[in-house]
């Protein structure tokens, strides 16, 4: 699996934005990735492949709303 952040964080319960955060983030991985449906265990292989591609369309070609409608690479390459 490949790193997309410099470090890793943990997400506090209780805390409304952590949350919500992830929450969307796995809401956009189930629509935008996986769907609704449940899946097999012998379906897991492909599924782990099928996460990753979509990972890195999602981290370095998908628009982000957030980012002013920009991927994060470019975005971040602003900030430095």
């Amino acid at each position: 699996m490949g790193c997309y952040a410099q470090r890793d964080r943990i997400a506090r319960p209780y805390r409304k934005n952590e949350q919500a955060f992830v929450e969307s983030f796995c809401r956009t991985l189930r629509k935008e990735c996986l769907g609704w449906s449940k899946y097999k265990r012998y379906e897991r292989e492909e599924l782990e492949k099928e996460v990753q591609e979509y990972l890195e369309y999602y981290h370095y070609e998908r628009p982000h709303l957030g980012l002013d409608m920009q991927t994060p690479l470019p975005y971040l390459s602003h900030l430095t």
